[in-house]
């Protein structure tokens, strides 16, 4: 599929570096014309030069021969042609906006260049935007690859870094951090290049996190393999939800307001439980979490993203007893969460 954007620009950039290019020419020919048919010096030949490709109208340097002369002729010719077309173009290229565009293009390549522990959304469309949104809302560094970002609703907003190209390609993710990333989200409407995309990120980058979105279920198993940690089909999610907003209204209101924020000073966090950290082989009751805290712990997953459960169905979930990597799902206000994870850190 032609990106006749990114033609376009070229096309514009090819212009104007040959508009440059030809005045450069222009100025170099005259300025050896004049010192090799005069012997003049090379200062004196600039300057005849260009007053002769200005037309000022200033007398010459010396007196011309009558070779000089038939040269400043044919140069004075070619002067009105090459400085007409190239003033054209280096004019239209400034207005524009090219050179704001270049500039712009690479502090954002500058920028994306320093990211680390950042996220890669592969996509620009409804998938993809919405992802944007959320990790902006949590003020989560990110980065979004797209092969036309112009078609995308967030070109628009200048501070979202974008990268344009094929994610398929080792090059295209690779400018946008994939080996310093934390995770990837493949959000192409096509399954197939959700597929390629999954596989040439978990090959430049073995320990990220990927989730991919499946316009079909079929596909779910092939983006496994290919190796996302997570697959998401929106149909099903949709049907799911809107299931559940019929079945369990209060209870889907309730947790949207927890999970996205509203009136109550309340959300849910993930809070890991890194090497070092006190809380390792104890369980929630011994830790006094919610004694030293005011969080509560409504869940407990397993480095691999598995919901951790003891095996006696007898016990609460504060006896579980906690292991490196766990993630710690807290409820609790800002201040709360702020404790806890000071306390996962330090156990005080």
């Amino acid at each position: 599929m032609l990106d006749f954007t990114s033609m376009g620009r070229f096309s514009t950039l090819l212009r104007f570096l040959t508009a440059f290019f030809l005045l450069v020419l222009l100025i170099v020919i005259g300025t050896l014309g004049y010192a090799f048919i005069e012997g003049w010096s090379i200062g004196d030949s600039l300057y005849m030069t260009f007053i002769t490709i200005t037309t000022v109208g200033f007398g010459e340097v010396r007196p011309l021969s009558a070779a000089g002369q038939h040269f400043t002729i044919i140069f004075l010719v070619l002067s009105i042609g090459t400085v007409g077309y190239s003033v054209t173009v280096l004019i239209t290229y400034v207005f524009e906006g090219q050179i704001l565009n270049v500039m712009r293009e690479r502090r954002m390549k500058r920028a994306i260049r320093h990211l680390k522990e950042h996220f890669i959304i592969v996509g620009g469309g409804n998938v993809g935007r919405e992802a944007a949104f959320e990790f902006k809302k949590s003020k989560k560094r990110f980065v979004i690859v797209d092969r036309n970002p112009t078609q995308s609703d967030l070109s628009r907003d200048e501070s979202i870094p974008f990268v344009e190209g094929d994610a398929i390609n080792d090059e295209v993710l690779m400018e946008a951090g994939v080996q310093r990333a934390s995770g990837l989200i493949a959000s192409l409407p096509d399954d197939e290049a959700n597929v390629f995309v999954v596989l040439t990120a978990r090959q430049l980058n073995p320990h990220l996190l990927i989730v991919s979105q499946a316009a079909e279920e079929r596909s779910i198993r092939k983006l496994i393999k290919a190796g996302a940690n997570r697959v998401i089909s929106p149909k099903k999610i949709a049907g799911q939800r809107m299931a559940a907003m019929v079945l369990r209204p209060n209870l889907l209101n309730f947790l949207d307001v927890i999970v996205q924020g509203g009136e109550l000073d309340m959300r849910i966090e993930e809070i890991r439980l890194d090497s070092g950290s006190p809380l390792i082989e104890k369980t929630l009751r011994e830790a006094g979490i919610g004694q030293h805290t005011g969080a509560i712990i409504v869940g407990i997953n397993a480095p691999e993203g598995r919901v951790r459960i003891n095996p006696s169905t007898t016990s609460t979930l504060s006896a579980v007893k906690l292991g490196e990597g766990d993630v710690l799902i807290a409820l609790g206000n800002e201040d709360q969460l702020k404790r806890l994870q000071e306390f996962v850190r330090r156990g005080r």
